[in-house]
């Protein structure tokens, strides 16, 4: 099954820092949080969702800032 998952970012405007979580413990690294869009989900939607599960963080209005598309050699994944 492809699933179309989603990496959001999330900026303080007056400092400039942004939003990283630990997402998986064996993962040596930090991440923006995201994940996956559900069936008949907007991307906008997605955000909002994933960044209050995650994060606990209510945001409104999110703003596309960029696209990255890739996939995974050995899996239907793809990120966008």
């Amino acid at each position: 099954m492809n699933e179309l998952t989603t990496m959001i970012m999330v900026e303080n405007e007056k400092t400039g820092e942004v939003v990283v979580i630990d997402r998986l413990k064996k993962y040596p690294g930090i991440c923006f949080p995201g994940g996956h869009i559900e069936i008949g989900e907007s991307f906008t939607a997605c955000a909002v969702r994933e960044i209050k599960e995650e994060t606990g963080l209510d945001i409104k209005n999110p703003v596309l800032c960029g696209i990255v598309n890739w996939a995974k050699k050995d899996s239907p994944d793809r990120y966008v």
